[in-house]
Order: structure tokens, then C-alpha cells, then sequence
């Protein structure tokens, strides 16, 4: 048969790549295959695969509010990559303090001393235990065994620890560790810290027993010990909003500003979770330590850009403001079941294929609070009404990821904003 050009291949199936890519697939394909119908349509098929994985924006159905592989909080961003002034000083015109006034209104936010950004949470606890490590005399991390945790993305804390050079001393059992149990070990190990990890992505339940941050406060001052928690989700919320909102079930969930009222030397917390905004590790309390953990040769490796301190910049202002329900996670939250089942009765109006209205539960996700269910009103269409439904909604442009449950299609617009409920109607209509 007769042999298929390259660019004979890229020009028989257009698409938006740049040519360079397309040629490149092109190659690939025709390395591989002899025969001229295989090659055209293992060629597009290859594209068509390359195609699906480029970012680009969905809308989450999926009522997985901060749904990990969606990019978790969901954000309105409003900077465009544009010159800032993010270290320069435009009163003196001169190279000036980076973060400057995002240093000040998150520690205004949490009531920290001082305060430092880096690219996510992971690496938050990576950086302060190393530079504690190399400037303050501390040898071992002293943490129960009930919050030795893993978390996606092959993230074992004992190994962060371990890669930090810093020995790991367990206390304590899975369901119960005592006050006892840290002072035996700081008497063991006086050259040790205390960490204490926040149990995010999971729950332990029933004959449990674990120490206080305000407990483990006494027990650091009387061993001379630093204090760290990793408080992982990052709950800045204030009190009268989730009262003024009904929202109970964050009753049990310790505020950063708690931890560090209670006697945190540190805490530290992803910003794309609790706190609504971008992937960032914020770390906050002690002016002196986060000024030694800045003063690391490593933290330029791991701090954040312009566009994601703007982001939480813009996020620390909205709940300084006490305007809580601008952040989209929150807006959110406080959806009540009657308001979402009066926007879906809307939606379903305008739908030309069979569903149902049923209730079913909405999830916070992102390794957060995974015993809440927010109880929310669903479209619900069985898979058998459209052949290869998920496909063709991820690939729209725009896709749309809904879940599936009992060989139904859910779509819980919880997670979903009110201006894409038109690009949900035409793409079920469409199916």
C-alpha cells in the first residue's frame, strides 16, 4: 500500500495543537503501522487521547466540593499574569518586602506573629522541619501513632520526615495516645519536637483518646520543646458566619486561629482547601521561626507566584471583609436544600431526555472532613438512556463531570456555579 507522508497524516484530521505536536503524534503513529486506514485511525485516535489531557477548565457535577482531581477550591481568578508590584515598593520606588501586605492582613486573619508562603502544604511541613532542624538543635519529631498519616500522590508523612534527616519517635497507640506517653518520650529524647497532624482524610472513632493542642502547650514549656501542627484543611472561618448560616457540622473542626491561641509555635494548612482559595501551604505563628524558615536556602525553591498570592491575598481580604460568601466554597456550603432543589426544578424543566429529581448527599472532599454528608436534591439519569453519556460530556468544550452511583448518572449542581446551569441543559439536551 502506498506509504502516508507525515504531514499527509497531520493534514487529515485538524485540530487546535500546534503542528509541532501534531507532527510529532504523526510519527509515532506511522513508526508503528503500514496500513493506510489503521494508520488514519490510530492517528486520530492518538490525537483525540493527547487532546483530553490538556487543563482546561470543567464544571464540577460531582458534588465533591473540594474534589481533588478538579483542582480542589474552586477560585474566581481575576489576575491575568500581568507586572505587579509583588516586590517593590511603590512609595520609594525601590525593590521592597515581597508579600508585603499579604503578610499583613493573613496574620491580622489568623493572629500570627508572622507568616510565610509556599507552594503547598507537603511542602510546608518539608521546610519547617528542615530549617528547625538546621538552626535549632532538634534531632527527633515526637507525633502519636494515630496521625501518621498518607494522603494522595504517594505522600507518607514518615518518609517527609525521614527525607528532612530528622528522627521519627512514635507515641502512643492508633486509637489512643496520652499525655504520658509525649512526656516519656521528651524525657527520652530532650532534643525533640512535638508534632501534632491533623487526622484530615480520615476519622477514628469509638474508644479514642488524643491530647490538646492547649495540653501539649504545658507539656512543650516544661521540656523546652517547639510546638508544631499541621492542621492540613485550614478552617479560618469565623464562628457567626456558620452560625448565622446553620452550618453545624464544623463544630469539631479547630480553627487556625484556635491552634495558635491554644499555644501552636507553628500551624500550618493548605490554601485550596478549607480556606477556599489556591494550592498553597501557608504557615503561620511565631514571627521568629517563620523568619528562619524564610531565611532557608530551599524556601525560593518553594515559594508561591505572583498570581497565587494575589489569589490569597484576595481570599484574606473577602473574610477580613466578612464577606465569607464571595469565596466560592463557602458559597457553597451554604446552599440550602430548598434553594438548589428551586435551581434544579429549572434546569429539569428545560430537559428533553428522561431523569428524576431523588435526594442524595453532597461531599467536602480533598482529604477534609470525610464523615460530612450535606444532604442536597440530584438529577438522576440512568446510564441505559444514553449510550456512552460520561464520554460525551467529557468531551465537550467545556466538560462536564458528573458521578455515577447504581448505574445512574448524578449530576449535583452543589458543586456546580448558577451561571453554567444553560451549558448543563444544552449538553444533556444534546446527548
Amino acid at each position: 500500500m502506498e506509504n502516508m507522508s507525515v504531514n499527509a497524516l497531520v493534514d487529515s484530521y485538524v485540530t487546535h495543537l500546534p503542528r509541532e505536536i501534531s507532527l510529532n503524534v504523526a510519527k509515532g503513529v506511522i513508526s508503528k503501522f503500514d496500513d493506510k486506514e489503521i494508520i488514519l485511525k490510530e492517528y486520530k485516535i492518538a490525537i483525540n487521547a493527547l487532546i483530553s489531557t490538556e487543563q482546561l477548565r470543567v464544571i464540577n457535577c460531582t458534588g465533591t466540593l473540594l474534589h481533588t482531581n478538579l483542582g480542589r477550591a474552586q477560585t474566581q481568578i481575576e489576575f491575568s499574569g500581568h507586572a505587579s508590584n509583588i516586590e517593590f515598593d511603590l512609595q520609594k520606588q525601590t525593590r521592597g518586602e515581597r508579600n508585603s501586605y499579604l503578610n499583613y492582613s493573613m496574620n491580622l486573619l489568623l493572629g500570627s506573629e508572622g507568616v510565610c508562603f509556599v507552594n503547598n502544604n507537603a511542602s510546608s511541613l518539608f521546610i519547617t522541619l528542615h530549617a528547625i532542624k538546621k538552626n535549632e538543635n532538634v534531632q527527633s519529631v515526637i507525633i502519636s501513632r494515630g496521625e501518621i498519616v498518607e494522603i494522595g500522590g504517594s505522600y507518607r508523612l514518615p518518609e517527609i520526615i525521614a527525607e528532612t534527616g530528622l528522627n521519627l519517635i512514635e507515641v502512643g497507640t492508633t486509637n489512643k495516645t496520652h499525655k504520658k506517653d509525649y512526656i516519656k518520650a521528651l524525657k527520652e529524647n530532650p532534643k525533640s519536637l512535638i508534632l501534632k497532624v491533623h487526622r484530615s482524610n480520615f476519622s477514628i472513632s469509638g474508644f479514642v483518646e488524643e491530647v490538646s493542642i492547649k495540653e501539649l502547650r504545658t507539656i512543650a514549656d516544661q521540656n523546652d520543646a517547639l510546638l508544631i501542627h499541621d492542621i492540613g484543611s485550614g478552617l479560618v472561618v469565623e464562628n457567626k458566619f456558620l452560625e448565622k448560616n446553620n452550618i453545624e457540622f464544623f463544630n469539631n473542626e479547630q480553627r487556625v486561629q484556635d491552634s495558635l491561641e491554644d499555644g501552636a509555635d507553628l500551624v500550618m494548612f493548605s490554601g485550596d482547601k478549607l480556606f477556599g482559595s489556591v494550592q498553597a501551604g501557608v504557615i503561620a505563628g511565631r514571627k521568629e521561626l517563620t523568619t528562619l524558615i524564610k531565611e532557608s536556602p530551599l524556601f525560593r525553591t518553594y515559594r508561591c507566584s505572583p498570581v497565587i498570592t494575589y489569589e490569597l491575598q484576595k481570599t484574606a481580604n473577602l473574610y477580613l471583609s466578612k464577606d465569607e460568601s464571595s469565596i466560592p466554597f463557602w458559597s457553597f456550603i451554604i446552599l440550602s436544600f430548598e434553594q438548589l432543589e428551586k435551581r434544579l426544578q429549572v434546569i429539569a424543566s428545560k430537559l428533553n431526555l428522561q431523569h428524576s429529581i431523588e435526594e442524595d448527599f453532597s461531599l467536602i472532599g480533598g482529604g477534609s472532613m470525610p464523615d460530612v454528608k450535606i444532604p442536597s436534591p440530584v438529577i438522576s439519569i440512568d446510564s441505559s438512556i444514553s449510550v456512552n453519556m460520561l464520554n460525551k460530556l467529557s468531551s465537550l468544550d467545556v466538560p462536564i463531570i458528573p458521578r455515577v452511583k447504581d448505574n445512574k448518572v448524578i449530576f449535583d449542581i452543589r458543586s456546580s456555579f448558577q451561571n453554567d446551569d444553560k451549558k448543563i441543559i444544552d449538553a444533556l439536551n444534546s446527548l
